[in-house]
């Protein structure tokens, strides 16, 4: 006899796990009808991306992203929705849907009202990149990130992975040197370091933690870029100066460092002289 998703009503969790298992042993037609909503669950978004999960690897994402379509105003659902449909051939659809909630969501940053759907609009730029719309993409999040629309953090770090993944440094150097450097300067050193231009990455970090107030976060990037790069001896001088911090200072990790690269003697001699106990 089928197994029925009401038998465990309330208790998705294990429905998600039975679904899965009934699936890998090819039973899809279970897994289905187990899954199923019945309509009587308080959490019926979380049941329909149960069930979604389970129409998918059977074949059916349209009836996937119908289950879903009710409920893409709640954020989890509508990442889900993007993350599910990747690779499915679906990406015009799930971008009319997303652009929707998008717009929606700038319309509500333009009058002043409170946002409720700011994920949908790192969310667009995501399947237009997948889609192969790079340009667009980052017109399209370039443009809420200079309108500061949503959570500043997330908009700003979604924009420059996006800049970095193709390499539009011009771009990225912008944000590190302007308002967005905290968000911008870990994916500018990767992107140069990655393009073959270590030196510049490099030159950019001494340069910013002499002018900072706040220079510890941007000494560990260079120590990290420097170890990439062979050079454990400069990487270690770099941080030196924060060795006496006590709570922010950088001792530990280049004393692991140096230990995973066998600099044993140099791990010893760090220790015994520091006055800050690791």
């Amino acid at each position: 006899m089928p197994l029925r998703g009401d038998w465990l009503a309330g208790w998705l969790p294990a429905v998600s796990v039975g679904a899965d298992i009934l699936l890998q042993s090819g039973r899809i037609e279970d897994a289905l009808a187990l899954a199923r909503p019945n309509g009587e669950r308080r959490e019926q978004g979380e049941a329909c991306k149960v069930y979604a999960k389970v129409l998918v690897p059977a074949g059916q994402t349209d009836a996937a992203i119908d289950a879903l379509m009710p409920h893409l105003r709640g954020e989890r659902l509508l990442s889900f929705l993007v993350e599910m449909t990747e690779g499915q051939g679906r990406d015009e659809r799930v971008l009319d849907l997303v652009a929707t909630l998008a717009e929606e969501a700038r319309q509500m940053h333009a009058s002043g009202q409170p946002e409720g759907l700011g994920r949908a609009l790192d969310l667009q730029a995501e399947v237009l990149e997948r889609a192969g719309r790079v340009d667009e993409a980052i017109a399209v999040l370039g443009a809420d990130v200079a309108a500061r629309r949503s959570s500043a953090e997330i908009m700003c770090v979604s924009y420059a992975r996006l800049l970095a993944r193709h390499r539009r440094i011009e771009d990225l150097h912008q944000m590190a040197t302007g308002d967005h450097e905290y968000a911008a300067f870990y994916p500018l050193v990767t992107a140069l370091e990655e393009e073959g231009q270590p030196e510049e990455a490099e030159t950019l970090l001494r340069e910013y933690i002499t002018t900072t107030d706040c220079p510890g976060n941007y000494q560990s990037l260079l120590m990290e870029l420097l170890v990439r790069q062979g050079r454990l001896d400069d990487a270690v001088e770099a941080v030196r100066p924060t060795f006496e911090d006590r709570w922010n200072g950088l001792l530990q990790s280049a004393v692991l460092v140096l230990a995973e690269h066998g600099r044993h003697s140099q791990v010893a001699s760090f220790t015994s002289r520091s006055s800050i106990c690791l």
